[in-house]
């Protein structure tokens, strides 16, 4: 009986010493794969080394100041979206994958960038590093060298997720509007552009500019508070600055925000303005901007 024993455990051991071994292997050949194939662009990926600013190293950097790159997976022609996130905004564009004499190169809208991806995704350490080409300049006959830029595996922020501590909802604000009314205007030329303003009832405030002409759009997010006709309002990743405006509704359940009296009042006047918003099932329809005289942005 003690030998039959002694024989089952020997098998129970060798049967985990196997499966063990199996895992091992299997995880050890996913590694390897996770290198040695061709890697993918699509994913998050934060920008640390930008030619353009200063460098601080990762953890001098104020989440504020972070930027974020988010690649949506291509479709069949190489084509795909991508977006940035910074400073609680976020923006939308679209990239196409490239076939050149030196091989792949990657747009971005404007120019193609060489690209290389090194490290593993599945180990957490992958890096994107983009070449923006050098140039001379036909004018002054200087000459810029390449920019090197380096995008590193990371998880992008939840702005959703960023209301304040303490907030109040007024159940009558909470939905989505919309106006028209805006317009970006350039010497003798003045285009309209669509603002959207959502406030959810997790305390934070979207808005969206959107213009096909101005290839724009953008998202911005705000935690709010609001009671008895007063919203206040701050980035979500500035909760310290604040900016107030009031509001009222008329009689048709439109909503106009009003001019406060404090100096917080310059900054948020620029995104509601003298404007009327309404729900977008009501929006009506655009009128065409005057283009016969100077004009400066409403």
């Amino acid at each position: 009986m003690k030998s039959l024993i002694a024989k089952l455990k020997s098998n129970r051991l060798f049967l985990v010493l196997s499966i063990l071994g199996c895992v091992l292997v299997v995880a050890g050949v996913v590694i390897a794969c996770s290198f040695v194939f061709p890697k993918s662009i699509t994913g998050s990926w934060e920008l640390t080394v930008n030619p353009e600013v200063e460098q601080s190293t990762a953890d001098e950097v104020a989440e504020a100041d972070r930027v974020y790159y988010v690649f949506e997976k291509p479709g069949r022609y190489g084509q795909g979206t991508w977006k940035t996130c910074y400073a609680g905004g976020i923006e939308y564009y679209e990239y196409k994958f490239v076939e050149t004499e030196s091989g792949e190169m990657i747009n971005l809208g404007s120019v193609d960038l060489d690209y290389k991806i090194t490290g593993s995704k599945l180990l957490g350490n992958a890096k994107v590093t983009l070449v923006y080409p050098g140039y001379t300049d036909e004018e002054t006959g200087e000459v810029h060298e390449d920019e090197i830029y380096v995008l590193e595996q990371a998880k992008v922020p939840d702005y959703t997720k960023e209301s304040y501590e303490s907030y109040n909802i007024d159940k009558s604000l909470v939905g989505e509007w919309a106006t028209n009314e805006r317009t970006l205007a350039y010497y003798y030329y003045s285009i309209s552009y669509l603002q959207n303003v959502e406030f959810t009832d997790d305390g934070i405030m979207v808005i969206h500019y959107e213009s096909e002409d101005l290839m724009l759009d953008r998202y911005m997010y705000y935690a709010y508070t609001a009671a008895d006709g007063k919203l206040t309002f701050s980035p979500v990743t500035d909760k310290e600055t604040e900016y107030t405006v009031g509001y009222e509704f008329d009689g048709k359940g439109n909503i106009k925000f009003l001019d406060d009296t404090t100096t917080d009042s310059i900054f948020a006047d620029e995104f509601f303005g003298d404007v009327t918003f309404y729900t977008p099932e009501n929006l009506p329809e655009a009128t065409e901007p005057d283009n016969n005289s100077y004009f400066t942005e409403e």
